[in-house]
């Protein structure tokens, strides 16, 4: 049976459980935060969260894990079958990973270190960010999901990553990013009705709340 080392704490946790979930995968939840312990750096090199255990090994970076995932069971895509309209998802996940919520992450970290100096990082990653979601309109079809009517891995990074981008931004400079792009919102609640999002959503939840 594969197993999922990481904690809820990790957005990319949140997105490689879903991918599993998703596609009726099952397996074991490792509670893990992140390590350089030379033991856990032998199963996720950068010592990161999450991790996939396999028959075959170990397996990091969220993005591998949901490329192989989809290997091996392609009875429940989460890509297109047309190879065009797969290169697209990935070029919705790359937005949302590299222009949206890697900007968001620094300001988060800053945020987290004694003396760092907020207001400049947020002065520098709003255009940024502003960037990403301009480019996320321009690609996003919401018909009624990011790609058009299949339910993909791009919803899954962008759920995910606007849960997060969503609630930190609020917090440290009140700024609305869902309010930026036409249909986000809308895009977010269709995720969120999914049963299999919903239940995680309320696991994830109590399990935050208990900690």
């Amino acid at each position: 049976m594969l197993k999922l080392y990481g904690l809820h704490a990790s957005n990319y946790y949140n997105m490689t459980k879903l991918a599993l979930l998703e596609k009726g995968f099952e397996f074991d939840e490792i509670r893990t935060s992140p390590s350089q312990e030379s033991q856990y750096l032998t199963m996720s090199p950068m010592g990161k969260i999450p991790c996939l255990e396999a028959r075959e090994g170990f397996l990091s970076e969220t993005m591998a894990i949901m490329e192989f995932l989809e290997e091996v069971n392609p009875e429940i895509p989460l890509f297109p079958d047309d190879p065009f309209e797969r290169a697209k998802v990935r070029e919705l996940m790359r937005v949302c990973e590299l222009y949206i919520e890697h900007p968001v992450s620094r300001l988060k970290a800053t945020v987290n270190t004694a003396g760092g100096n907020h207001d400049q990082i947020i002065d520098e990653i709003k255009p940024q960010i502003a960037k990403g979601l301009a480019a996320l309109a321009r690609l996003a079809k919401f018909q009624p999901y990011l790609a058009g009517e299949l339910f993909t891995y791009a919803d899954i990074v962008a759920y995910h990553t606007f849960g997060f981008v969503e609630k930190t931004m609020k917090s440290l400079c009140g700024w609305d990013v869902m309010d930026e792009v036409v249909g986000l919102t809308d895009w977010q609640k269709t995720v969120a009705s999914r049963p299999i999002v919903h239940n995680m959503d309320l696991s994830v939840s109590k399990e935050l709340a208990s900690s």
